[in-house]
This record gives C-alpha cells, sequence and structure tokens, in this order.
C-alpha cells in the first residue's frame, strides 16, 4: 500500500509505504552498497557506488545510470543515521541540492517507511518534478525497495565496508590475491599471518594462521567465484580450539575505477551474531588501514600503543570514557572544547563528538562502536573530514581496562591513515593529542565523576 501527500505542497514531496518486511532488514537496504544498487532510483536506473560510510557525518558518493545512458553523479552527506531514522543531504552539483528524512516505524505485518524530500524553494521543487518526475521517482524507488527486500533474508546479519584506495585496480587485485601481497596486510596491526595453502581457483582452498601476543587463530575457506580485477567471492570459517568449525560466512570483494581510484567494496555475510559482526568491523578495517599502506594509497599513517594506570577504582573511569557528559570534559585536546557529544553504547552503536577550535571552527568525529564489554574493552573505527567534505583520516581505537585493585591500567591500542593534507596534519598529532587528553581525564572529568563517590583520582 503505498500514499503520497505533499506535507508542505510548496517545498515538499512526502511518501509514506508499509513493507512486509522487519525494520532491521529494510535499514540493512539502505547500509550496504550492493543491496541499495538494486533498488535506489526509478525502475530501469542503476547505481555505482564510490564511496560510502554509512553512519552520523558520514558519505555517499555514487553516481546513477538512467535508461537512456545519461550518467547523474551523486553525493550524500549523512546528518542523522539511527535505527528508526535516517537523515541526510543530498548535493546534486546543479543548484538544486535538498534535504531528506526517512523515518521507519514498527506497525501490525512489517515496517512504515515514510519519505520526505524538502527543497530550498518552490521553484526548485517544480524544476525537478517537471523534469526530472520528482514525484513519480521517488513512488518508483519506494516499490523497488519493496520487491527487492521481499527477497531477501530478513535474519542474515552482513558487514559492508567501502574504501576509495588511490591505486590502479590490477594492483589492488593483485594484493588481495597474491600470497606474497596478503602477508603484508591479510591481519589486524600487530598479528603475523601465515599463509598455509592457497589454490587460486574456483574450487580451490585456502587456510592461514594468525598469531598475536599468547594466541592464535586458524581459519580456511574455498574460492567460488574468480573474476580477475573485478569480482573475488569465497567462503571463511575459523577454527575453534576443540578443533570444529564456526559458522561458515561468505566474503565478496568488488572493484572498480573511479576519477583515478580504485573503489573497492568488501561485504561478508552469514554472521551468527551481532556481537561476531561488529568484533569483524575491528579486524577487517585494521586489515584494510595496513592494505592501503601496502599499496602507498595514504599520506601518512601512525601506530599508538600507551599504557596508563590510575589512582581510580575501575567502575568511574569507566564511566569517564562511556558517558557522554563526561566524555565531552577531557577527549578533546586544549584549547579545543567539546560542545556536543552523543554515545550509543552498543556493538553497532556510535560515538558522535564535534571538537571546536578557539576560533570557533567545528570538527565532527563520527566513530561505530565495534565492542563493548562493560569495564573491560571498548572499541570503535572512527573517521574524520577535512574542511573540503573529503575523508582526511580512518582508522580504528581499542581500549582495555584491568582492574588493579582500586586502582585501574588503562590501555589505549590505536591507528589512523592519513588522505588529505590536513589528515596529515591530524596524525602527526596523534601522540601529543592521547597524552594530552589521557591528562585531562583525571584534571577535569574522573576527578568531577568521583566527587560523588568520595574517592580520590591521581595518576
Amino acid at each position: 500500500m503505498t500514499a503520497t501527500q505533499s506535507h508542505d505542497p510548496a517545498t515538499e514531496i512526502f511518501s509514506t509505504r508499509v513493507y512486509k518486511a522487519p525494520k532491521d532488514l529494510l535499514f540493512r537496504m539502505w547500509s550496504n552498497p550492493e543491496h541499495i544498487s538494486n533498488w535506489w532510483g526509478p525502475r530501469g536506473f542503476t547505481t555505482t557506488t564510490h564511496a560510502m560510510e554509512f553512519k552520523t557525518d558520514g558519505i555517499w558518493r555514487f553516481t546513477m545510470h538512467g535508461p537512456d545512458g545519461t550518467d547523474y553523479a551523486s553525493y550524500i552527506k549523512y546528518t542523522l543515521v539511527s535505527k528508526s531514522r535516517i537523515e541526510y543531504k543530498h548535493f546534486t552539483g546543479n543548484g538544486t541540492d535538498f534535504t531528506v528524512r526517512v523515518a521507519f516505524r514498527d506497525v501490525e505485518g512489517g515496517t512504515e517507511m515514510s519519505f520526505r524530500m524538502t527543497f530550498p524553494s518552490p521553484e526548485i521543487r517544480q524544476h525537478l518534478v517537471e523534469k526530472f518526475g520528482a514525484e513519480e521517482g521517488l513512488i518508483s524507488t519506494m516499490t523497488r525497495l519493496g520487491e527487492y527486500s521481499a527477497s531477501q533474508d530478513p535474519k542474515a546479519l552482513e558487514l559492508a565496508i567501502v574504501r576509495q584506495l588511490a591505486a590502479p585496480q590490477e594492483r589492488v587485485w593483485k594484493a588481495l590475491t597474491e600470497p606474497e601481497q596478503l602477508k603484508h596486510w591479510l591481519g589486524p596491526v600487530g598479528v603475523k599471518l601465515h599463509l598455509r595453502s592457497g589454490d587460486f581457483n574456483v574450487g580451490g582452498h585456502w587456510s592461514l594462521v594468525m598469531t598475536g601476543d599468547g594466541w592464535q587463530q586458524e581459519a580456511d575457506g574455498e574460492y567460488l567465484s574468480i573474476e580477475p580485477i573485478h569480482f573475488l567471492k569465497m567462503t571463511h570459517r575459523w577454527k575453534k580450539d576443540d578443533v570444529s568449525y564456526k559458522p561458515t560466512t561468505t566474503i565478496t570483494y568488488t572493484l572498480h575505477t573511479y576519477e583515478g581510484k580504485t573503489t573497492m567494496t568488501f561485504v561478508q555475510s552469514g554472521f551468527w551474531s551481532e556481537e561476531a559482526r561488529m568484533a569483524h568491523l575491528f579486524g577487517w578495517d585494521s586489515c584494510i588501514h595496513q592494505l592501503a599502506i601496502l599499496l602507498d594509497a595514504t599520506k601518512a599513517d601512525r601506530t599508538l600503543l600507551l599504557v596508563r594506570e590510575f589512582d581510580a577504582p575501575i567502575d568511574l573511569v569507566w564511566k569517564c570514557w562511556t558517558e557522554p557528559e563526561h566524555l565531552a570534559k577531557w577527549f578533546a585536546p586544549k584549547p579545543y572544547t567539546c560542545p556536543k557529544c552523543e554515545i550509543d553504547l552498543r556493538p553497532g552503536g556510535s560515538i558522535f563528538l564535534v571538537m571546536r577550535s578557539p576560533d570557533g571552527k567545528e570538527h565532527a568525529m563520527s566513530s561505530i562502536i565495534a565492542d563493548v564489554e562493560p569495564q573491560k574493552s571498548l572499541g570503535w573505527v572512527f573517521s574524520a573530514e577535512d574542511n573540503e567534505g573529503a575523508a582526511a583520516i580512518e582508522g580504528g581505537t581499542m581500549v582495555t581496562f584491568d582492574d588493579l585493585g582500586g586502582r585501574t591500567k588503562v590501555t589505549v591500542q590505536t591507528y589512523a591513515a592519513a588522505y588529505t593534507d590536513q589528515g596529515v596534519f591530524m596524525v602527526g598529532g596523534m601522540e601529543q593529542g592521547w597524552n594530552v587528553t589521557l591528562d585531562q581525564m583525571v584534571e577535569s572529568a574522573l576527578e568531577r565523576v568521583s566527587k560523588s563517590s568520595n574517592t580520590k583520582v591521581s595518576v
């Protein structure tokens, strides 16, 4: 059932539809570029994704291909991504930019999704309706979403990562498929990799061993599809300590060239839990960080390990890291301040910060939480844009907490890569920034939290 109306006929187009699908499934249709390319746009259109970070303050760069062969380059900036609402600004490049608000609501038998487009003027709305058929296009798009989502498994758990790499497509393909290349990046930062076998043919098998500080992990799989320099599909499974295996997942890499760079879309599907999916996010983000370094696709990179002991109980230290009102007091290195801090504390949740410089300029940093174990560990992957809206840095941070009987040891392991000149500046200041902020945790947030408990803190 589809009903279309204009909330404000002069500047808006509004449509709502009830889908026989759970909210999580519809949300997945928006977040995975492999899915969105199958329904985005009016019937007859196809979509190629060049970059995608589906999160608050993230971006989506894509090209829509019309049935007449016309290409429409587009850029979306997400201003809010939550399980119940998606908001973004759609930049068209021709002066007809507009904002969109998509809302999801559980109803009997499925999910109601509303889609509201708001234009800066009645003239722009009328132009897009008359020249491009914006009203009919929206209805067609929502219908296609219903058709495509009906063919998908509502219980499937997937992980999608899109990266633009400043390297030729052939070079990226070699890094994905040649053993001598794989050993340099196919493993999280600090992990050693040994490839036991690899028969790079459809039906061939591969196996590897990863080793870290006091641990070892084995994995293997089978190659399912190989389209040289374009597409690779394989299975993946982890061996458990009892020599049995965890459930088998499927991995695909899709490559294409855009504006002199290679867009790599990585998708892993078939996870057995949301916690497993998010743990893999952290691991794969770290791997792709090392892949970018191997390809000389970064302008700078840095890995840090910092260890501090605080004379405070672990519950107070944990609050300083996980409660927005406390994190905002210390996480921005002086003289910067943090006027906005939002935390959705769960695997798959987010941390969104706005840091303000003394001259009033604001810099947003958006993170996806990959690991949460109360008073034990907190991990996230992050990105930040430069002043031009380009991805300046991308990286990840894992913080572990050890209870020392009234004292707390905090270990911070973090990595980042710079992709613009401003990102080089950010990466260059990582070590100083982290040391300053950890000092500030004692000076402000930790002392503030401890007052209610009459606990003395120091470092």
